[in-house]
């Protein structure tokens, strides 16, 4: 069984007990969700701050829908894990509240939306990813929150653990066993990535938020950005993926042949 349920998953509370023992909140709260393109905004967005909460709308799928994502500062353990979706826009209501330039629209909007998504930010570090014939992959295992790779790094994740699976010829602990020693360096670089977000995705001063709308302005200009695809490319690319040698003869005929990592 692979649990890929995400960073409340309940395979891995079933299988591996305690919860809070693999939770680390990083002290931010998020709430995600879609709505109209109501600014025509094109693959652009805008981004408005306050000491300890964000709001910002980017354009999605091809202009045609907008995303709305808020952030704010909660304390460890706040928010509204495993409840339902209205207390969640309740406390998003409740601290955006007030709040100037578009917030109110996206409030409003956020009432409607039928993805709306809100938990804390949280990772997860677990001693390992398996148990028996059961393994972790992705968010489950290993959860970077906010600029840890957590989809890139799932699909990386998930390439390796059915190689390795193939490989192994039917032998789960050998290939849990080589999935993990080659994914454990690279999630850790993921991990230390994203530990800080809270002081760039919600800042708890004025101060903090003037300088990283100076980082915005400057993205434009060359030098910062190959300073900013050097950033994004250093943890996503400190992994070397092994190619994995499929024989001719595996098809749906012969489900017997092997994969051997080259």
């Amino acid at each position: 069984m692979v649990g890929a349920d995400g960073v409340q998953s309940n395979v891995r509370r079933l299988v591996f007990g305690d919860d809070t023992r693999f939770r680390r909140d990083l002290g931010l709260s998020v709430s995600v969700f879609s709505l109209p393109n109501f600014l025509d905004l094109d693959r652009t967005g805008l981004l408005y701050g306050v000491p300890g909460k964000t709001a910002s709308i980017y354009s999605a799928r091809g202009n045609r829908e907008a995303i709305a994502m808020l952030f704010f500062t909660a304390s460890p353990g706040a928010g509204d894990r495993y409840g339902g979706v209205k207390p969640g826009r309740e406390i998003v209501a409740d601290v955006f509240g007030g709040e100037a330039w578009y917030v109110p629209r996206l409030l409003q909007e956020m009432w409607q939306a039928m993805d709306f998504y809100f938990d804390t930010a949280s990772q997860v570090h677990m001693d390992r990813w398996s148990d028996g014939r059961v393994v972790l992959i992705g968010d489950a295992g290993y959860a970077g929150g906010p600029g840890g790779n957590g989809t890139g790094g799932a699909v990386v994740a998930a390439y390796i653990l059915a190689g390795e699976l193939a490989a192994a010829g039917g032998d789960y602990g050998t290939a849990f066993a080589r999935y993990e020693r080659l994914l454990r360096h690279y999630v850790a670089a993921s991990q230390k990535q994203a530990a800080s977000a809270a002081n760039f995705l919600a800042p708890a001063t004025w101060k903090k938020i003037h300088q990283r709308n100076r980082f915005f302005k400057l993205l434009p200009y060359l030098p910062i950005q190959g300073l900013i695809r050097k950033l994004e490319n250093r943890t996503a690319s400190a992994i070397k993926l092994p190619e994995y040698l499929v024989p001719p003869a595996l098809n749906a005929a012969d489900s017997t042949a092997a994969i051997e990592p080259l």
